[in-house]
């Protein structure tokens, strides 16, 4: 029934998944995230009996899911809602049951036995949990919940913060509230409007739908701020990436001094990225424990554009990047990034419908980079056919920076922020240089499609989870499939490997050096043909509901898009390869014409090398017997010449006085070695026998007798020694 390549870990197969098969909620028109991951438990909601099931995927991986049993985690007090998101704490000590209409904290129980389960291995387990506010969303039937996000750096991980429809932020600390914090006007019914049911506020689109908390920055009173030189909305990208690079060398020293002091420490404020449906995008400085945080904006952003960059905003996501960089994503696909940077001067902002809302002066601007558009579905044949909105839920890949994923009713796509890499290494260079790289366009993937065709029947994405080590995707969709897929961790990687290959290549010796026509035919052709078959779209996984069969016509929209697909990104280009192959081969043709005609030149020039080659060699034998005979002949004339010289009488007659001399000491000498040998040779003797009549009986000379005998002994050897060194010099000066 279940694709194996589209699930790699097997969880169609599991009874995990067979009971959230099972038990999937009624309500599966909308995206939702039924699933969490953290570290190496995978958490999913099972809407039938309202508990949480957990299994170690991991654990489960190596010894199979039939080996390792998953575990039910029953919430203490029940749900008067839907739930719609599990999200975890930071530190997964806390999990938050979300849906429209409230939200739970449910406490996790401790892991402990080999295989680190909840309370070794419990099958039920009852946790405490917590409904927060259920009073508010009792006594106020319009009230939903927008966002809902951990705080990333709670001392206690238990701080969570809500975005609700009236326009505020509540901040809770376990079950406690903590805080209630103004983002936007007050929603006011409309007696005179028709859609009276509705705020004024939305109707205008100024309720806020989403935030994120982006990096800590130092309070706005810090020294190092109000001295720091930032940018303003007219100067360039570069002049404001150089701000950020110093404000990030101030930032860090301040960091590490407020570290040392606790109180310091306490100052430290989060921006809070509120995102309005009408696109405007304020900032709300808050720290954990700010009571009145101040809101700024709406932020200016640059380029300007007529549409705001965005009439129906849906998310607000931020990568916390030097400087951060925000994804802001539209209900049509549209998605923006841009970069969050700090502005020169405080910029003063209109104000709002609500007289008790104080903004302040806005001290950031966005600067947005790119704009990708991504496909809801498969493409329509017809240009003027309505497009397909859908709302766009965002998530960060925590292990590549670079990366996040954009899931809604349509599938699943991934996206690759290229200009990040070159965005952090001109922050952290010391010397200007140039920020060209930040025009790299982004990637975006097309993973999984849930949507072929233009019905109204949608197979939405009731869960997506991130799994780590080993990095991979699991997507829990609206028919109950589940699709899990490896995933490469950094897509550089791979480029990497391709540089590193070429570079050993080119650090080899070449044992021949590279022929003309390699020169001619550069770049590679393989190269070159990859490219030409190279799809403008990628091709995702297509998921439809198997529980409902599509009508005749919808089937051929479906046949009509894929002979599209495989007119316009295969048979097309595969006849430009095959044009670019003959036309290649032609040109081989007449290049191997070329080189035939002058290998046979190269024989005949071979032949005539060879030939003089010959000639040279005789001649060179003759050369080398002339030689010969001339130095015979100079050697003849030197000896003749020497002999003929005129002698001197009187020194040969000394020369041979003085060698007789000589002779006659070699030989006295000769004679003296000859008896110091003979005595040595008879003391060896009589050592010798002296030590074996030793063995048999032991004498003690006196004294004066051994000193004597032992100064005889040195004397004699001296003389030996002495004569020997003459015997030795003397033949060295008759040259014996």
């Amino acid at each position: 029934m279940f694709n194996a390549r589209t699930d790699t870990l097997k969880l169609n197969q599991t009874a995990m998944f067979a009971k959230i098969r099972a038990g999937l909620p009624v309500e599966r028109q909308h995206t939702q995230n039924l699933l969490e991951c953290k570290d190496d438990m995978l958490y999913a909601w099972d809407s039938e009996e309202c508990c949480l099931l957990a299994v170690n995927w991991r654990l489960a991986a190596l010894e199979g899911f039939e080996a390792v049993k998953y575990q039910n985690l029953i919430p203490s007090v029940p749900q008067s809602f839907q739930v719609e998101r599990v999200v975890a704490s930071s530190e997964g000590s806390l999990i938050a049951l979300a849906g429209a209409r409230g939200v739970t904290v449910l406490e996790l129980p401790r892991r402990w036995g080999k295989d680190g389960l909840f309370m070794e291995g419990k099958e039920k387990i009852t946790c405490r949990a917590f409904n927060l506010d259920s009073l508010l969303f009792s006594n106020n039937p319009h009230l939903e919940l927008r966002q809902l996000r951990w705080h990333p750096f709670s001392p206690t991980d238990s701080h969570l913060l809500v975005l609700l429809s009236d326009n505020t932020i509540r901040v809770y600390d376990n079950s406690t509230l903590r805080h209630v914090w103004k983002v936007g006007p007050v929603p006011m019914k409309s007696d005179n409007n028709l859609n009276s049911s509705l705020p004024t506020a939305l109707l205008l689109g100024e309720f806020a739908v989403d935030f994120d908390i982006a990096p800590a920055v130092a309070p706005k009173d810090d020294a190092v701020l109000n001295s720091s030189t930032t940018i303003n909305n007219n100067i360039t990208t570069k002049d404001a990436l150089n701000h950020s690079r110093n404000l990030s060398k101030a930032f860090n020293e301040i960091v590490a001094g407020n570290q040392k002091n606790a109180q310091n420490s306490e100052r430290i404020e989060w921006p809070i990225i509120v995102l309005r449906e009408n696109g405007n995008i304020y900032v709300l400085m808050a720290g954990l424990d700010s009571h009145k945080p101040r809101l700024q904006g709406p932020l200016t952003i640059t380029p300007q554009s007529n549409d705001n960059y965005g009439l129906e905003s849906c998310a607000i996501l931020v990568i916390p990047s030097l400087p951060p960089t925000l994804v802001i994503a539209e209900a049509n696909g549209t998605l923006h990034h841009a970069l969050f940077l700090e502005a020169e001067e405080a910029d003063e902002s209109f104000n709002e419908v609500d007289a008790s809302l104080i903004i302040h002066p806005s001290e950031y601007t966005i600067h947005v980079l790119e704009t990708v558009l991504l496909e809801l579905g498969l493409p329509k044949d017809d240009p003027k056919s309505k497009t397909y909105n859908c709302p766009i839920h965002l998530k960060r890949d925590y292990i590549n920076e670079m990366r996040y994923f954009a899931y809604h009713n349509a599938g699943l796509h991934a996206i690759t922020i290229n200009f990040i890499s070159e965005l952090q290494r001109f922050v952290e260079s010391d010397v200007d240089s140039d920020i060209s790289p930040l025009s790299i366009a982004s990637n975006a993937e097309y993973i999984v499609c849930t949507k072929i065709d233009a019905s109204e029947r949608i197979n939405a994405v009731l869960g997506f989870v991130l799994l780590q080590m080993p990095s991979g995707v699991v997507l829990l969709l609206g028919s109950g499939e589940v699709i899990s897929l490896k995933l490469i961790i950094d897509p550089k990687i791979l480029v990497e490997t391709v540089k590193i290959k070429e570079e050993t290549d080119k650090s080899l010796p070449k044992l021949e050096a590279k022929s003309e026509l390699d020169r001619m035919l550069e770049p590679s052709f393989v190269d070159h043909i990859k490219s030409m078959l190279k799809r403008d779209v990628t091709q995702p996984i297509l998921s439809v509901d198997k529980t409902s069969t599509p009508n005749p016509q919808e089937c051929y929209e479906l046949l009509t898009q894929a002979i599209e697909v495989l007119r316009t990104q295969y048979l097309k280009r595969h006849e430009l390869v095959r044009a670019e192959i003959t036309k290649r081969v032609n040109t081989i043709k007449l290049r191997k014409e070329q080189q035939e005609h002058e290998i046979a030149d190269l024989e005949k020039e071979r032949e005539n090398i060879r030939e003089t080659a010959h000639r040279l060699a005789e001649r060179f034998e003759e050369i080398s017997d002339q030689q010969e005979i001339i130095t015979k002949k100079c050697q003849h004339l030197v000896r003749q010449a020497h002999t003929r010289l005129p002698t001197n009488p009187i020194a040969d007659k000394e020369f041979a006085q003085e060698v007789e001399r000589i002779n006659k000491e070699t030989k006295a000498l000769t004679n003296s070695m000859q008896k110091a040998r003979d005595t040595i040779n008879k003391q060896t003797y009589h050592i010798s026998k002296y030590n074996q009549t030793a063995k048999k009986k032991t004498f003690h000379l006196p004294e004066r007798q051994e000193k004597n005998i032992k100064e005889i002994l040195m004397q004699i050897a001296a003389e030996v020694d002495s004569q020997i060194r003459d015997v030795k010099h003397i033949n060295q000066q008759l040259g014996v």
